[in-house]
């Protein structure tokens, strides 16, 4: 028995985000808005949707994704404008949520979970930037800690630059 792959739609493949080189690997329906179809599109560099922040967010960007059909959450780190959740209810979820996990997964380089007190801390995490291959450093708390907090934020600066100079970086 042969797969038989869905025909992207022409929207999709010509949206305006899409930078030169991106290759679509994946594509979902969104709900109607009015008439026209709307799409989150995955590619190998980021993920595509007209309700995200930017319209377009590397893969690197995508700080958590999760799955509960229909709905696809992410946490996105949007430059200048700091995190925001966005809900995407798939109704045609094709292989997104699929690609999505892997995609974001891939940027990761390296993650490393410290405890900062009391048995609370933060994951440190390194991710390999989708257009520029930057490597870029990221320290999300565990819930209930205050990621303002002057303390917390010295100790874990102080563990991400350990883990960076054991990185070479």
């Amino acid at each position: 028995m042969r797969l038989r792959r869905r025909a992207v739609p022409e929207p999709v493949r010509h949206r305006d985000s899409l930078l030169p080189g991106e290759r679509v690997l994946a594509w979902a329906t969104l709900p109607r808005a009015g008439r026209a179809r709307s799409y989150a599109v995955a590619t190998q560099r980021a993920l595509h949707a007209e309700v995200l922040p930017t319209g377009r967010v590397p893969w690197d960007a995508v700080v958590r994704a999760s799955w509960d059909e229909p709905w696809l959450d992410v946490l996105v780190d949007v430059a200048g404008a700091g995190r925001r959740r966005v809900r995407l209810e798939l109704t045609e979820p094709g292989e997104v949520p699929v690609v999505v996990r892997e995609r974001v997964n891939a940027s990761i380089v390296v993650a490393q979970r410290v405890e900062l007190r009391d048995n609370a801390g933060a994951r440190l995490v390194g991710r390999r930037g989708s257009d520029d291959g930057v490597l870029r450093w990221d320290v999300v708390f565990d819930a209930g800690l205050d990621p303002q907090d002057p303390m917390l934020r010295d100790l874990a600066e102080a563990a991400l630059a350990e883990l960076r100079s054991g990185w070479g970086v």
